[in-house]
Order: C-alpha cells, then structure tokens, then sequence
C-alpha cells in the first residue's frame, strides 16, 4: 500500500491504459479521480476503483480546454482536498495511417498536438500551484514506444509523443525545487482497438497477410519484442504505481519504457 492515502487524477481513465493505471493505483492505496471525455467509461473504471475500497470521483474534461482542466482540478480538490498524483494519460492516435509526413494535412498535426501535447501542458499548469505551496506532487506523463523508435507510419503521433518527453523534462526542471516530480513512461505493444486499424497494413506484409487482427498482434509482439511477449495496462500501472510513491522520490525528468525490451538504449 505505498499510496496509502494519497489522491491521484487520471486523464484518459475511461478505458485501456488509463484505466489499468487507476486500478492499479487504488490497490496501491490510492483514492482516485478517473477523468475521460468519455464520462460512461470513467464511470465504470470508477465503480471498479471502488470495488478495491478506495474513493473514487469521475470527471468529464477535455484536457484541450484550459478551463476544464481548472474545473477537473477544482472539482477533485473539492471532494479529496488535495492532488499528490496526475498522469496524463489521455491521448490519441492520428486519423491517418501509413502516409508520410507530406501527406499529412495540417488538421492531422493539430490533433494529435492538442491532445497529446497541449492537454499535458494545460492540466500540468492547472495542477501545479497546489503541489507548489504543498511542497509535494507527482507527474507522469504518458508518452509512448512511437516516440523512442520514431514510428514512421504515425508522423503526427511519433512527433507528438516525442513533444511529451521534451515536456517533461522542462517541467521537471521548473518543479525539482518545490519536491514535485516530473516523469514519462512509455508504453509498449498493448492490445486496444487500434490494432484493428492497423491490421490492414500489417496484412500487406507477406508474413501477416490473412492473419486476424489478434492474431496478426500476437504474432507481431513475438516478432518484434525480445521478451515475446505483450505489455498489459496493469504493467503501466504498476511503474505509475512505483514513479507515485515516495520509493521514487530522487527519479525526475526521467523516461522509462515499459515495452519488454523493444526499444533499449
């Protein structure tokens, strides 16, 4: 229980990694405030955050809007008193697959910043004068595997997620003297519904080709992972879990993959 007592506000909590990294988090300790523009999902990753005896609020926001990211801050400093944990987590992937850079629209480029980047910023900036006058806070900023083996098929997501690093260590720098730590994960090969976009142009490799979208993952992760094996949200949770607690209280401005291998160095 190293986050016994400790409140912690996940973006993006609705579903997948979000929601890994909630759960894992509450059975750590923690009280939760679950927020997703998908308000339905938030609900149900906050009913299993109580399910494990911890408290739990869901928020909708959008991490792009300065002022719902004020109101997200304001509505979980209402109900638990204080912030000690944020992951940013809420992002997305661009609308565009496989296309090179000069074939991308600038509207493509526009949202994949907006969340990936800006959100992180906006939420980051609402959060800190709390962590500040406290003395005390935890960041972790999700970024992703795109952006250490520079994933040429999403441009506008690798650049995106690259973005969040840099992010990260500027506001680990700004926030190192008032005990508040600034860190991002990136997450491997995680099974989700993207996969099912992906697939067709896995497929027009001769090796995949025929192969459903499960399958051809799970073919894919032993391909491309040394460990041969698939990440899992809860493997997310649990390095957020730790990067939260005071066991990492010397880590900052710090990037830490989670991918079984597949991006070393």
């Amino acid at each position: 229980m190293r986050l016994q007592d400790r409140v912690a506000v996940v973006t993006g909590g609705g579903g997948g990694i979000g929601s890994g990294i909630c759960l894992v988090l509450a059975r750590e300790g923690a009280d939760v405030v679950v927020s997703d523009i998908d308000l339905e999902g938030a609900e149900r990753c906050a009913s299993q955050v109580r399910d494990e005896g911890r408290g739990s609020l869901t928020v909708r926001a959008d991490v792009t809007v300065a002022q719902d990211c004020l109101d997200l801050v304001g509505a979980s400093l209402k109900t638990f008193g204080k912030i000690d944990v944020l992951v940013n987590n809420a992002g997305l992937f661009g609308r565009r697959l496989g296309l090179p850079f000069t074939n991308q629209e600038e509207e493509d480029w526009d949202n994949c910043y907006r969340v990936n980047v800006k959100g992180p910023f906006l939420l980051s900036k609402a959060v800190a004068p709390h962590m500040m006058e406290r003395r005390y806070g935890k960041i972790i900023n999700i970024s992703s595997i795109a952006a250490r083996r520079d994933a040429q098929i999403l441009p506008d997501y690798t650049a995106a997620k690259n973005a969040v690093l840099s992010l990260t260590r500027v506001t680990a720098k700004d926030l190192a003297p008032y005990n508040v730590t600034v860190n991002a994960i990136c997450p491997g090969m995680i099974w989700s519904p993207f996969w099912h976009r992906l697939a067709p142009m896995i497929a027009a490799h001769s090796d995949y080709a025929g192969l459903e979208p499960r399958p051809m993952f799970e073919k894919y992760v032993k391909d491309n992972i040394p460990m041969r094996r698939e990440q899992t949200p809860e493997d997310i949770g649990q390095l957020a879990a730790f990067l939260a607690s005071d066991d990492a209280r010397n880590i900052t401005g710090q990037t830490i993959c989670v991918d079984g291998g597949a991006a070393m160095g």
